[in-house]
């Protein structure tokens, strides 16, 4: 009898074992198989979202418009790494977890039989004992058989019912931690590459510079000054007119000014005659003395004007070589607007080629490697 006690607590500790299975691995495939369509869903909307991004970069200036590009390229790129996070999570760890329903219905009939078998024995003990109540040696001798086969049924039953529910554990145990070993891994193998992802689209945006747009939106919705007209030059001519101090002359001033001038006229032919008077006293001695003073001035004209000639062409040397440094000095200057020109355009390359999407990037990285 004790050993059916035995059995009994044996038989409830595989049962215990057997329901708790049942009950937490169901509960970690509903909430599992849950979290892998949220996934899914989560991938659906960030998919819209990328449309969105593309539909409105192509509406704004070109710094937000690259920024925007590429912030879509990388988002969609994620949701590319989020689909195989899906795939994985549900042929990885939902799909063994499934697999658990029809093993746990499996050692529950197991455990139905090995309840009959107990049964069984239970009875022919309890007839056994019947029988030796009433002392008949016959009946005692075969009720000790049929208790002796019940009693070998249910041991054997029991070896191997101890067999399959101690591989049921040990499957279960090394299922479990499997399943969601690879369920961390597949969290961090999405997560390391979106931070990878994430990490480039933030330096992207950081290095966006939106004033560059605002600028050129200033510029356009800014209204220009307006030319002036005919009537504002009009109006402009006629205040100036106006404020100019012009002062006209009353008649008194002009009658005065008429009297004096006809005594100045008057005065002048007095002096006139006088004047022509000694003129021609002197005519005669001045002639010879000034044809003497005019070839002395030639004379001294030719001499100073005979050096000028070099000295021209010393003055055109000089202008031409300060034309000739003038022209070098232009053409240096050209050469470093195009050197500095160069230069701008390589560095305006190298920050487009840095502000490539990450998946840009790593198509370009692909390509190289085949």
């Amino acid at each position: 009898m004790n050993s059916l006690f035995s059995r009994d607590a044996q038989v409830k500790s595989m049962e215990q074992t057997v329901d708790h299975a049942d009950k937490y691995l169901g509960r970690f495939c509903s909430l599992l198989a849950s979290y892998t369509r949220k996934t899914a869903k989560l991938r659906d909307r960030a998919d819209l979202l990328v449309t969105q991004l593309f539909d409105f970069s192509n509406t704004e200036d070109r710094e937000l418009q690259i920024g925007f590009k590429n912030l879509a390229e990388d988002l969609a790129m994620v949701q590319d790494y989020r689909q195989a996070q899906v795939e994985r999570l549900e042929t990885k760890v939902v799909t063994p977890l499934k697999a658990y329903g029809d093993m746990v219905k499996n050692k529950r009939d197991e455990l139905k039989k090995f309840n009959t078998d107990r049964t069984r024995e239970l009875n022919q003990l309890q007839k056994l004992e019947k029988i030796r109540l009433k002392n008949p040696a016959d009946r005692q001798s075969i009720a000790e058989i049929n208790a002796q086969k019940a009693s070998n049924s249910a041991q054997r039953s029991t070896r191997q019912m101890e067999e399959a529910i101690g591989d049921f554990q040990r499957q279960k145990l090394e299922d479990l931690k499997r399943i969601f070993t690879d369920f961390i891994t597949v969290e961090m193998l999405f997560h390391a590459k979106a931070l990878e992802v994430y990490a480039h689209t933030f330096e992207n945006l950081e290095t966006m510079d939106i004033y560059k747009d605002l600028e050129l939106f200033n510029g356009r919705i800014r209204m220009s000054d307006p030319l002036p007209g005919p009537l504002e030059t009009m109006l402009a001519s006629h205040s100036t007119g106006s404020m100019s101090p012009t002062a006209s002359p009353t008649r008194e001033s002009t009658m005065g000014q008429s009297l004096s001038s006809s005594a100045l006229a008057s005065s002048r032919n007095q002096n006139f005659t006088s004047t022509h008077n000694s003129l021609a006293s002197l005519r005669g001695r001045s002639f010879s003395s000034t044809l003497a003073s005019g070839r002395e001035h030639g004379h001294r004209l030719q001499q100073h004007q005979s050096p000028a000639a070099p000295r021209r062409a010393r003055t055109a040397l000089q202008h031409q070589k300060r034309i000739e440094e003038e022209e070098e000095d232009e053409e240096e200057e050209d050469k470093d607007d195009d050197e500095e020109e160069t230069y701008e355009s390589e560095m305006e390359e190298d920050q487009h080629a840095s502000r490539q999407s990450y998946a840009a990037q790593y198509v370009q990285r692909r390509r190289l490697q085949y």
